[in-house]
């Protein structure tokens, strides 16, 4: 992790990072947002996920973690606390299924923002005050740019920056202009916005659907990471002309045994489109 975190510092010239892990691994997760701040990053958002919790495990493993971010947060003002992602999906209880996996297939072939609005506004007010009692700094998340975006309450004053996994999805939608106009919508609560993720895997056909493969979708399709950096190439052209205030891609690096993943790097070599782009983000 060392070294991968000053490849994306040096390299890649990112002055802001997202540092996430499961349950069980908070003190990997802590350990790692300590490297990033030691490498200069202006901005380090430390972010949990604990995925397949439900609702209140859920809400009560961030709350205890919060303690744990205060204390490193008086340390340092690049710290900020990202209290989850795309709940929907990786949260037990607001739509049918038992894993990641099942509730990705049921959104992408049901009606699923009524079953958001009804959970999530309760559990964001129980997730703020929570914060508010164990973190006392200002927080932020990563929604879905549909449906979820709407229910989180980015008003509040503990949310200092609104973050939307705003992938570029022309199969479901989500073209450029939808995400443009979207993007530039949530400016109205004159707070930082920012992509929290968006990217690209790396077989043919991969731009179409981005964030919303369905479980090996690709498996009969021929690898291409040329796909995978042009996506890039031109979601990064899109944010330089929609002027928000940061990007970050999917995830830097995969699994040495996964060449058609997310990542700009695995185990075995870095990929073509490596130095193409970088992923930034303006300090808010």
């Amino acid at each position: 992790m060392d070294e991968q975190l000053d490849t994306i510092r040096n390299d890649l010239g990112c002055n802001a990072v997202i540092v996430d892990a499961g349950g069980d691994f908070e003190d990997e997760l802590i350990e790692c947002a300590k490297l990033a701040i030691e490498k200069d990053f202006d901005r380090v958002y430390v972010q949990p996920r604990y995925i397949n919790y439900t609702i209140d495990d859920t809400i009560e493993r961030v709350g205890k973690l919060a303690r744990r971010v205060r204390e490193f947060r008086q340390t340092s003002e690049a710290i900020v606390y990202h209290l989850g992602h795309e709940f929907t999906l990786e949260t037990q209880g607001i739509v049918p299924g038992s894993n990641w996996w099942e509730r990705l297939a049921y959104c992408n072939t049901n009606e699923w923002a009524s079953k958001v609005r009804e959970k999530l506004p309760k559990m964001f007010s129980d997730l703020i005050a929570v914060c508010e009692a164990n973190y006392g700094y200002e927080i932020s998340y990563a929604a879905i740019a549909w449906a979820e975006v709407d229910t989180v309450p980015w008003s509040h004053r503990s949310f200092e920056s609104i973050g939307v996994d705003a992938y570029v999805q022309p199969e479901v939608g989500w073209t450029e202009d939808w995400i443009r106009n979207l993007l530039t919508s949530l400016k109205t609560y004159r707070k930082p916005v920012i992509s929290t993720e968006a990217g690209c895997m790396s077989f043919s056909g991969a731009d179409t659907r981005a964030g919303s493969n369905l479980l090996n979708t690709w498996a009969e399709r021929a690898y291409d990471e040329d796909v995978q950096a042009q996506y890039i190439h031109r979601y990064c052209e899109l944010l330089n002309r929609t002027r928000i205030d940061g990007y970050f891609y999917t995830q830097f690096n995969d699994s040495p045994y996964f060449d058609k993943g997310y990542g700009l790097y695995n185990g075995k070599k870095r990929k073509k489109g490596f130095y193409m782009y970088k992923s930034y983000q303006r300090s808010p």
